[in-house]
């Protein structure tokens, strides 16, 4: 396979990547937060450890930060 069209593949996976995975910004936005208060929330000890791809930076798995949110869902409060 040329180096050209190797390059294109290794790109486009990495593409793929980036798409299925959260950016601190998205993760931000699933909590209805701003970027600095995600840039918290991503650095809890019990916080999903991300997923680092090259070029792409830090990213987190949806399912992972969903499952996360899940358990640390604060209890309604009664009446």
């Amino acid at each position: 396979m040329s180096d050209t069209l190797q390059q294109i593949l290794e790109e486009l996976r990495a593409q793929r990547v980036q798409e299925s995975l959260w950016s601190t910004e998205e993760v931000g936005a699933y909590f209805g937060v701003k970027s600095k208060t995600a840039c918290g929330i991503v650095a809890a000890p019990d916080f999903p450890d991300p997923v680092t791809a090259p070029g792409v930076g830090r990213r987190w798995l949806p399912e992972e930060v969903r499952g996360w949110a899940k358990r640390h869902r604060k209890p309604k409060r009664r009446a």
